[in-house]
């Protein structure tokens, strides 16, 4: 994949500046792994990874180890691949890294990508809200411990007095299947993520609820590494981090030159021209540091799905990356 001029002079830019805290030039670190497996999930927060994986970062540093992405369809999958040791660094939300980590799933947070909204997004025009909602009608969503799965509970548990009122109606369905599926009407609504909540609306949806509502600014997505394969090659990990850094700063300082690359990654179906839109938008906003973590984790335990909360971010980090920062 060939990068526009202004993209490549305008990234050189950015890791230039990050030099002395990536090492570029330097030789490659001896503890380099033979090969890696990088999972992440459709969608604009991961905005971060693809750049990281267009511009072959990590591979130009450690030309030696196989570097694999992968693109699963939720977080609960990612998670099944940490389990099978199929998995070394991983990215998705945080009520399934919350569920794993308390049945002793082997990941920690290295980082967060992003705070991005979740939105409940029907095309009925009768439903106006959650409460009109029954338990016989099917919201898509891509699994039951996914953030979005919590946003229902969460959304029930404020409007109709039980955070378990709608559990019927999920329908475990990835976020590209599951926009088809809203609009043919075989979903009665859709719990999905940036862009295709934006694509939603566009196409004649209306939203009844949102994340950032019930649970005020919080993280989506965040990347998680499997702490074993972290202390053992220290060094790639530091780099992925420093490199992901780099990558989220690109994203914030040049939206216009980043929107070339995800248009490019999804196979020119969507312009450069609504990337920057969307990466522009206030309610999409790329940091690294985590937030919502414990606040989910303390609702999560409120209505049964997790049995013990973390006391800080200290507990469910990585050490040497986040340092106990973030909530």
């Amino acid at each position: 994949m060939r990068l526009s001029r202004s993209l490549a002079v305008a990234f050189l830019a950015v890791a230039f500046a990050a030099l002395p805290l990536s090492g570029s030039g330097a030789p490659p670190p001896n503890d380099a792994p033979a090969e890696i497996t990088i999972a992440y999930q459709p969608g604009l927060s991961y905005s971060n990874l693809i750049v990281m994986r267009d511009q072959r970062s990590l591979e130009k540093q450690f030309p030696q180890t196989k570097v694999n992405w992968i693109v699963l369809g939720s977080t609960a999958a990612v998670r099944d691949g940490f389990i099978a040791n199929q998995i070394q660094i991983g990215a998705g939300s945080i009520p399934p890294f919350l569920t794993g980590w308390d049945r002793g799933v082997g990941w920690k947070v290295l980082a967060s990508l992003n705070q991005m909204s979740v939105w409940l997004v029907t095309r009925d025009n009768a439903i106006k809200s959650v409460k009109d909602l029954k338990p016989d009608m099917k919201i898509g969503m891509p699994s039951l411990d996914s953030l979005q799965s919590l946003t229902l509970r969460k959304a029930a548990a404020n409007e109709l007095g039980n955070a378990h009122a709608l559990d019927t109606t999920i329908v475990a369905i990835d976020h590209p299947s599951g926009m088809q599926a809203l609009q043919v009407g075989q979903l009665t609504a859709h719990l999905s993520a940036p862009p295709f909540q934006y694509q939603e609306v566009a196409a004649g949806g209306h939203v009844i609820a949102r994340s950032f509502d019930v649970f005020g600014p919080h993280t989506f997505n965040s990347v998680y590494v499997n702490p074993k394969f972290a202390d053992e090659h220290p060094q790639f990990v530091k780099t992925f981090y420093r490199d992901l850094l780099d990558a989220t700063q690109f994203l914030k300082a040049h939206p216009r030159e980043a929107s070339e690359v995800l248009s490019m990654d999804s196979g020119g179906k969507i312009s450069a021209h609504d990337f920057e839109g969307w990466l522009r938008r206030k309610d999409v906003i790329f940091s690294t540091t985590p937030h919502g973590f414990l606040a989910m984790a303390k609702f999560m335990q409120s209505i049964g799905a997790l049995r013990k909360v973390p006391a800080s971010m200290h507990e469910i980090d990585y050490p040497g990356t986040l340092g106990g920062v973030g909530d």
